[in-house]
């Protein structure tokens, strides 16, 4: 065998370490059927890379329809929208203590809710930086009490910023808008 086609076989064989982030619905599917994952990863790389051989465009999200757009979860390794965290996860991002966390919870400084079986939820795009989180969270929640639909109306395209252009509330507060 030759030393290129030795080191392609050697790469192909060792285990992919990519974690993609994946929705809910995917991940309980991976808790529930973990040898069907190998499986079904292998296919969509095989398919991907015969779509990429033939010329056709592999990854076609643009096609999509908006409404559903936003359901297609992002591949990059920063990108924190739709991405919710553990109180610990939150902690170690805004490197502070678990009970730092939940008193800016208690505070409202810092919008989370529990969720059922995964405990309490902190959506990770608040978080600005080590110690830092988006300001104007606590003004959101003194009118929507509930933070999952606080969350929901932060995070989506509203009118309510500025009439003349959709953009996300969340995406105002960052810049600074608390007033918008």
């Amino acid at each position: 065998m030759t030393q290129d086609l030795h080191d392609t076989v050697e790469r192909i064989e060792q285990s992919l370490t990519v974690r993609p982030a994946l929705s809910r619905a995917a991940a309980r599917f991976v808790e529930s059927h973990p040898d069907e994952v190998q499986r079904i990863v292998a296919t969509a790389l095989e398919t991907a890379a015969a779509l990429e051989a033939t010329g056709a465009p592999v990854v076609a999200t643009r096609t999509l329809p908006p409404a559903l757009q936003r359901l297609v979860t992002s591949t990059r390794a920063d990108a924190d929208e739709g991405r919710v965290l553990s109180i610990s996860e939150a902690a170690e991002l805004l490197k502070v203590t678990r009970v730092t966390v939940y008193a800016w919870i208690e505070a409202k400084r810092l919008l989370a809710w529990r969720a059922t079986r995964r405990g309490v939820l902190v959506p990770a795009e608040q978080i600005t930086g080590p110690g830092e989180v988006v300001p104007g969270i606590e003004h959101v929640l003194a009118v929507i009490s509930e933070p999952a639909a606080a969350w929901d109306f932060l995070a989506e395209e509203s009118p309510y910023v500025d009439p003349n252009a959709l953009r996300r509330p969340i995406d105002a507060l960052m810049a600074g808008e608390v007033d918008a």
